[in-house]
């Protein structure tokens, strides 16, 4: 969990490419989000949902159990991304505050105090049962947020002992105890650690995600596939993304988003995906998925400013987005043999 990614290898683009579709990918979410109830106003904030509050304490939660791992020599990543859901339960009024909890620069944000929707899976396994995981499951839940919450994961190496697909299945399963949950987190994140990964200029959002399906769980594969094959015969039809994302499930939404990216090709066509998003069953979840995939194949300067601006935790966000592209390729930190090149670091995210 500690490592450096080597963004310089060959088959990864510019580390500034790199950096931008990993900030485009955390943006493009919470946009999405918003936009799928936002108001025809422009000048009307955009307020972030339950799953982008979420997002946002998955990113700091991936920087820290970095910083454990550096220091500590021995960290378990999903023990550390339930203590900053709890950390949100704890600003949402959810869980009562524990003196000296609420440590870290994310805890100290006003704007995550604000109830902006629900997240019933996490909510009830932070007051009733406790974290889950893959061997001990709690409940059924198979719920979205299982898998677009962990977007910020898509960063992490494919061949890290906590790689993007082990941090995504595990951390799903704190909360949603279906199996077809953590298959469908593991495979979103897969694709967008693809897309984050795919070459400068190397735009075709269909052969990316072909090419990322071998080793995926069979049934999410399987159901992406036909996916592909409907954007490819029926693009930009609504009664084939309304069968497609048939519920407010993770399989459904990945594949709701994943037929909508690939039925409007071309960074001129974003915005026209994300309106079209916005017209399925659980529109929400759909335009989210769609805005974290388009966001990691095209970058941040995808996202025009105006709409950024009007979003309420956008300078959160890219100042969290940056900072784990900083803690993945330099580590401000240090170590336990090497002293940080930042010193507010370990006060910003403690690896305690």
């Amino acid at each position: 969990m500690g490592h450096n990614r080597a963004v310089t290898n060959a088959l990864d683009p510019h580390p500034l490419v790199w950096e931008s579709r990993v900030r485009g990918s955390l943006l493009g979410l919470a946009l999405g989000e918003s936009l799928a109830f936002a108001q025809p106003d422009p000048l009307t904030p955009l307020l972030a949902g339950p799953c982008t509050q979420l997002a946002a304490f998955s990113t700091e939660g991936t920087i820290r159990a970095s910083m454990r791992s550096l220091h500590k020599g021995i960290c378990h990543p999903p023990s550390v991304l339930w203590a900053a859901y709890c950390r949100w339960g704890r600003l949402q009024g959810l869980l009562p505050e524990e003196r000296n909890s609420l440590d870290g620069w994310l805890a100290q944000v006003p704007l995550l105090r604000e109830r902006r929707g629900s997240a019933p899976a996490t909510v009830t396994a932070m007051q009733d049962t406790g974290p889950g995981s893959r061997e001990t499951p709690i409940g059924q839940a198979l719920g979205w947020h299982a898998m677009v919450r962990g977007v910020p994961f898509a960063a992490l190496s494919g061949q890290a002992l906590w790689s993007d697909v082990t941090m995504a299945a595990e951390c799903a399963a704190l909360t949603h105890g279906h199996p077809r949950a953590w298959a469908s987190a593991a495979a979103g994140i897969r694709l967008l650690n693809r897309l984050l990964a795919a070459r400068a200029g190397e735009d075709d959002f269909v052969d990316v995600v072909s090419d990322a399906l071998p080793g995926l769980d069979e049934e999410v594969a399987t159901g992406l596939r036909t996916t592909l094959w409907a954007a490819g015969t029926r693009p930009g039809d609504r009664d084939a993304l309304l069968s497609l994302a048939s519920s407010n499930s993770a399989p459904a939404v990945l594949m709701g988003s994943v037929y909508t990216a690939a039925s409007f090709p071309g960074r001129e066509n974003v915005p026209n995906a994300l309106s079209f998003a916005a017209t399925a069953k659980d529109r929400e979840g759909v335009s989210a998925m769609t805005g974290a995939l388009l966001g990691a194949m095209y970058g941040a300067e995808v996202w025009p400013t105006g709409v950024l601006m009007r979003h309420e935790l956008v300078w959160v966000l890219d100042t969290l987005a940056r900072d784990l592209v900083r803690q993945l390729t330099a580590n401000p930190g240090g170590s336990e043999y090497a002293a940080p090149n930042d010193p507010r670091w370990p006060e910003r995210y403690p690896g305690w």
